[in-house]
């Protein structure tokens, strides 16, 4: 071995040691202390900083971006509420939208064999309400990804109401109710 090595590390060692001594024990947990907090500071906090003043930077550029929907672009309320009736689908294209409800189910393996359909049309309304009461049964993941998903596909439907029960504490299957208001325009009728 390279003996010029080895006496240089015998020599740090000896030195180190006697640096212990004269710190004494509180000195060198303060020491170990510092030396970790300098640790921490480079591998967690600095990387952060960075990440952070990246975050303010992409913060301040969108602030300065013209906002859509804003004042000028909003209109007036009887504007704003002709754009909210044209927005509701056709009561004609309730199947499509029935058929996106049932697709959803299947793709979560979800069965619904059978429901109650209400289609309700007030004469002082200009929209027409069409609620749909769904028995289920399935897995909490089932069904919470079924009525995610139909909120997601259908965009003028609401979730009224879900009722959840289990037949025991041990058993893996929910039995729910969904209740969903599927909001359409009126017809000419």
């Amino acid at each position: 071995m390279n003996r010029p090595a080895e006496d240089l590390r015998g020599h740090l060692r000896e030195r180190l040691r006697e640096a212990a001594e004269r710190l004494g024990p509180a000195g060198v947990a303060g020491c170990g202390l510092l030396a970790f907090a300098a640790a921490f500071h480079f591998s967690a906090v600095g990387p952060l900083e960075a990440a952070r003043v990246e975050l303010a930077a992409e913060a301040a550029r969108l602030d300065q971006r013209p906002r859509a929907g804003g004042p000028a672009e909003r209109g007036t309320p009887a504007e704003q509420l002709a754009t909210f009736y044209a927005f509701l689908p056709p009561p004609e294209s309730s199947p499509d939208w029935l058929g996106k409800i049932h697709a959803a189910a299947r793709a979560k393996g979800l069965v619904l064999r059978s429901g109650e359909y209400r289609l309700e049309r007030a004469a002082e309304q200009k929209f027409a309400r069409y609620r749909i009461t769904l028995p289920v049964a399935g897995s909490y993941a089932q069904i919470r990804g079924f009525v995610g998903q139909v909120l997601a596909d259908v965009p003028a439907v609401a979730l009224e109401e879900i009722t959840l029960r289990r037949e025991s504490a041990s058993s893996p299957l929910l039995e729910a109710r969904i209740r969903l208001t599927l909001y359409l325009g009126r017809d000419a009728s």
